[in-house]
């Protein structure tokens, strides 16, 4: 029996301390994995799959298929060197810069915001429907 408490323990004790390395070094393995790449390419297909959602899919001339997370137009040529976070795309005599990072922090305080935006309208139903109830 108490052999069992002891791995039941060190589990949990594994668990605490994952748990605590993702808190601290989530946003770190998310920035490396950010600019630890290098791309040279141009868009040459923008389509819906219908596998995967009906998400739209941007394929580079490179071969590589990605979800497609920023407004490309096909025939845009894509530049970003390892350790950069900024990708710079060339469209049509003028050159656009697309600060990853920044991006990926627009995108979780919009995530942030939609939670609070749904919580607070839960909120106002069940406070609705308790009038209801009252009334």
């Amino acid at each position: 029996m108490k052999l069992i408490k002891n791995y039941i323990k060190y589990f949990f004790l594994a668990i605490f301390f994952v748990v605590l390395y993702l808190a601290f070094f989530h946003e770190k393995i998310a920035k490396n994995n950010l600019i630890d790449y290098e791309m040279y390419a141009k868009v040459t297909n923008i389509y819906r799959d219908k596998n995967e959602h009906n998400f739209l899919f941007v394929r580079y001339s490179n071969g590589s298929v990605e979800l497609l997370e920023y407004p490309y137009k096909i025939g845009d040529s894509i530049s970003k060197k390892k350790g950069d976070s900024i990708e710079y795309i060339f469209r049509n005599d003028t050159i656009l810069k697309n600060n990853l990072i920044q991006q990926a922090r627009k995108k979780q305080i919009s995530k942030l915001n939609k939670k609070k935006t749904d919580c607070s309208s839960r909120n106002s139903l069940f406070i609705f429907s308790n009038q209801l109830k009252a009334g």
